[in-house]
């Protein structure tokens, strides 16, 4: 007991209160900054599922390119999910030498019952799409052909980029049988159809 006491007299009183003060104010800092972490994560994963990482094409000459895009772990929702993709002739210090003309062409399985639209630039209001048919391969498998039919110039004096936003639309009325569709992934496939300007 006599130790214990030397040791605390030996203790000067305002370091000490300097001390305690400064560690329960790190302690509460670390707490926060965990807390912290922690909302942003979840944030992130909720928005996450509405928009998607971008797509790019590059047309630097006369080619059809294409990419896909696979829609998996959808849910019914008031909500559309929302895919960019965008159309370049150039890449990096190449450009086409050309003027291209380029028109898009996307076909998607029937897996799921969604609906589509392509949006150009930042008018989220005029739907691109000009044909929109279902058709069956000879397995006897269908398949979505959604076709914008106006051509797009790249003119091959300026570095061009024309972006496009995929809008993708699976109904709220399907919330009744969503368990039906867990699990199931859709097939996207965008291609780019270029050609030069005669």
């Amino acid at each position: 007991m006599e130790g214990f006491k030397r040791i605390f007299k030996k203790i000067n009183l305002n370091d000490f209160k300097h001390y305690l003060f400064f560690s329960i104010l790190l302690i509460v800092t670390l707490i926060s900054l965990g807390t912290l972490k922690f909302t942003q994560a979840r944030y992130e994963n909720t928005t996450d599922l509405r928009v998607m990482p971008s797509l790019a094409f590059f047309i630097v000459d006369v080619q059809n390119t294409s990419g896909q895009i696979k829609l998996e772990g959808m849910v019914p929702s008031e909500d559309p999910y929302l895919y960019t993709f965008n159309v370049s002739n150039f890449q990096g210090t190449k450009r086409a030498n050309v003027d291209l003309t380029y028109t898009i062409e996307i076909i998607t399985t029937t897996n799921l019952p969604l609906n589509f639209r392509i949006f150009k630039g930042n008018n989220l209001t005029q739907n691109e799409i000009d044909t929109d048919t279902t058709t069956t391969d000879e397995n006897g498998v269908y398949y979505r052909h959604l076709v914008i039919t106006d051509t797009n110039t790249m003119p091959y004096t300026t570095n061009t980029t024309d972006l496009y936003t995929l809008w993708v639309e699976f109904p709220v009325a399907y919330r009744v049988n969503a368990t039906d569709y867990a699990g199931i992934i859709d097939l996207v496939d965008i291609k780019i159809n270029a050609e030069q300007v005669v």
